[in-house]
C-alpha cells in the first residue's frame, strides 16, 4: 500500500507525461523500470522503485490486465516500452504505435 504522498509524487510524474511534450519524449529511450524511476527523479519526481511497482501494479489490477496480455507490456527494444506500463500512458498511443521499428 502506498502512503498519499509517495501516490501524490508518482501521479503528478504521471501527469507531468501526459501534459508536457517534452517529459514524454524523454519516455521513449526508457526500457525498464528502474530506469523510468531514474527519469523521474532526473525531473524532479522522488519515489522508490518499490512504490513505483507497487503502483504500476495496482494500475494494471484497476484495469483489469491479464496475464495473457504481458507480451504486450513486455517489449522494451521498442519507443513505446515504457508508455505501456501505465494505463493513463498507454490511453496517449495512437492504435499501431506497437508497429514498426524501435
Amino acid at each position: 500500500m502506498l502512503n498519499s504522498a509517495s501516490r501524490q509524487g508518482i501521479q503528478q510524474f504521471i501527469d507531468s507525461v501526459v501534459q508536457r511534450h517534452e517529459t514524454a519524449t524523454g519516455l521513449k529511450k526508457l526500457t525498464s523500470h528502474e530506469q523510468i524511476v531514474d527519469y523521474a527523479h532526473s525531473i524532479g519526481y522522488t519515489f522508490t522503485k518499490s512504490e513505483w511497482d507497487t503502483f504500476v501494479d495496482e494500475d494494471a489490477h484497476s484495469v483489469g490486465f491479464q496475464p495473457s496480455q504481458s507480451a504486450y507490456f513486455d517489449k522494451p527494444n521498442h519507443w513505446s516500452w515504457a508508455f505501456r506500463q501505465i494505463s493513463a500512458w498507454r490511453a496517449m498511443l495512437m492504435e499501431g504505435a506497437d508497429q514498426g521499428s524501435a
